[in-house]
């Protein structure tokens, strides 16, 4: 029973795929679920998007991804994700799809969590309390091949400027798993990297935020809402 309703699912997921190659379509993924759909009309209604399917969980996302193909595809992504973050799956959604758009549509505020984003180069970023106009000027941005940062986030970077730190996707995910009480070791089996790499990871982390303890670095990152 468990193997057909995971082919139904499947099945249902190709099918939708299939569907949204014949027109302009779009894919949310946000735990939110409320905000998605509430974002998915948004799209459908004032940005001309024809199709837009919605996703709570990376898994089913990423399902969904392969059965699409390589098309051209608007993803909006949200940074907190269950067990995850979304820079996390931007590697996975560019070697999946290198046509896909990526925009990150957050509520994090953090300059931290901001900057560390705009370091893996996608194509937008929206805060979650952003004006519609801002929405349709994103999509005019990629048109023109340019990054969109929306005024919020603009004026965050601006204001703190250089002093901003900047945290890879694979220290954050390790700082996750310390964060959940994971020993080196354990990290190091469920990064798939080896206990040396993760003790490196973990040290390049304290020396950028100038702590002296993993402790100390886990209060940083909670206090800049990195996990």
């Amino acid at each position: 029973m468990v193997v057909l309703n995971n082919y139904i699912c499947l099945t249902s997921l190709i099918r939708q795929a299939i569907l949204m190659k014949i027109a302009s379509h779009a894919v949310i993924l946000d735990d939110q679920k409320i905000v998605a759909f509430s974002f998915a009309l948004l799209l459908k209604r004032e940005c001309g998007i024809d199709l837009v399917q919605s996703f709570s969980q990376g898994s089913e996302f990423l399902q969904f991804l392969r059965a699409f193909g390589k098309r051209y595809l608007f993803v909006f992504l949200d940074y907190y994700l269950p067990n995850e973050n979304g820079l996390s799956l931007l590697t996975e959604i560019r070697r999946i799809n290198g046509d896909a758009k990526v925009i990150f549509l957050t509520g994090a505020t953090a300059p931290v969590v901001i900057s560390s984003i705009l370091q893996y180069r996608p194509e937008g970023i929206l805060s979650k309390s952003c004006e519609l106009s801002e929405v349709l000027a994103c999509f005019e941005a990629i048109k023109k091949k340019e990054v969109y940062i929306c005024e919020e986030f603009e004026r965050i970077l601006s204001t703190h400027g250089k002093k901003i730190k900047t945290f890879t996707t694979r220290e954050i995910e390790v700082l996750q798993y310390f964060s959940e009480g994971y020993s080196v070791a354990e990290t190091a089996s469920k990064t798939f990297l080896s206990p040396h790499t993760v003790v490196a990871h973990r040290r390049k982390m304290m020396a950028k935020a100038d702590c002296q303890t993993i402790g100390q670095m886990l209060k940083y990152a909670r206090e800049h809402n990195l996990i």
